[in-house]
């Protein structure tokens, strides 16, 4: 039996679909400690994307880029969670930064993985085994406390009900596209160079799953996607719904769980997509789902080229191919994204 502890902090200031393939945790730390009370903590759009977990008590926001950042930004962040009194913290991201702000917050019990940043700031580590699913290695914090993985399930979950998804469209001010087709996610951005598809691609596909299943289209990303949403629709030669930059985490959230289909690159809407259970559709580019991010799921299809023994080239995919070739996204066609759309759209939805 694990050691009691009354006050739990799960830590991750990493990226949206990081965040999301964190919730595991959440959920097994909640059945493993009952009776605790179990806070997260983490920036501004993962505390949107969780609110109103039910597996939580409390959110606390780190805005490390914003009025949370630097040194000074740290140390009153790490000030807060002192006051906080918590006795245990998982530690999903392996910054050192991270490492630093839960020493200073004195929080006595310390769980991290050992091949992070400034693991030596730790009291217990975990190895983070390369060839484990993320779920499975952030699961794996459990371990130094005497906890077995065994059934916990790895599937990620997020607070997002279908009443919630059914106000979406009223939320944003527009109207759900008209027709009886499929509903598809379109998200062609990504902060990574080298998990970006190409834009006229992106086109001829919506022009294709249009003409042949009358699809309802809507593009959706962060601002930052604005280049890449303008090109592909530049290139495209029917209608869709541009929502790209008027969604928070929590709108997109909402649109995916009323979505048919989501096709993406290796990026958050694919792991929101698992989470909801909506079919999805992920190219691969520069990484391979063998690093351990892919939805461990019968409902998401993984395009890519398996032939090239360049790939993966980083954990995360460079903003440009190292050897200037870009085969790894060159390679896709649109027919071969095409085909995996059909085979998901044969699935049929799945609403929980």
């Amino acid at each position: 039996m694990p050691a009691r502890f009354d006050r739990i902090l799960i830590f991750n200031s990493a990226f949206p679909g990081d965040i999301v393939l964190t919730t595991p945790l959440i959920r097994a730390a909640y059945q493993s400690f009952p009776g605790a009370s179990l806070t997260f903590c983490t920036t501004e759009a993962g505390a949107s994307l969780l609110a109103g977990m039910s597996y939580l008590d409390s959110l606390i926001v780190y805005d490390k880029h914003g009025r949370d950042k630097g040194t000074w930004g740290m140390l009153k962040t790490a000030a807060r969670l002192r006051r906080e009194s918590f006795d245990l913290v998982f530690a999903a991201h392996r910054s050192a930064r991270t490492a630093m702000l839960l020493a200073l917050a004195g929080i006595p019990v310390r769980v991290g993985f050992q091949h992070g940043s400034a693991s030596w700031l730790y009291t217990h580590l975990a190895k983070r085994r390369p060839g484990a699913h993320e779920t499975e290695r952030n699961l794996s914090l459990l371990g130094p406390l005497g906890i077995e993985l065994g059934e916990l399930s790895r599937k990620p979950v997020l607070p997002v009900t279908g009443e919630e998804a059914n106000h979406v469209f009223g939320h944003l001010g527009v109207g759900l596209p008209r027709g009886r087709g499929p509903l598809v996610i379109v998200a062609p951005g990504s902060v990574w160079g080298t998990k970006q598809w190409f834009a006229d691609r992106f086109a001829g596909l919506i022009e294709l799953l249009t003409a042949a299943h009358a699809a309802r289209v809507i593009m959706v990303g962060s601002p930052l996607d604005r280049a890449q949403a303008d090109k592909v629709a530049d290139a495209c030669r029917c209608e869709f719904l541009d929502l790209v930059g008027m969604t928070d985490l929590r709108g997109l959230t909402a649109l995916i769980r009323k979505a048919d289909l989501v096709i993406t690159g290796d990026s958050a809407p694919m792991h929101i997509a698992w989470a909801m259970d909506t079919p999805a559709v992920a190219i691969f580019g520069a990484t391979t789902p063998e690093l351990g991010f892919a939805p461990l799921s019968g409902r998401c299809r993984v395009v890519e080229i398996k032939s090239l023994e360049c790939r993966p080239c980083s954990e995360h995919g460079p903003r440009n191919c190292p050897l200037g070739h870009f085969r790894c996204m060159s390679g896709i066609t649109v027919d071969m994204v095409m085909t995996a759309c059909e085979e998901m759209l044969r699935l049929g939805p799945d609403r929980n």
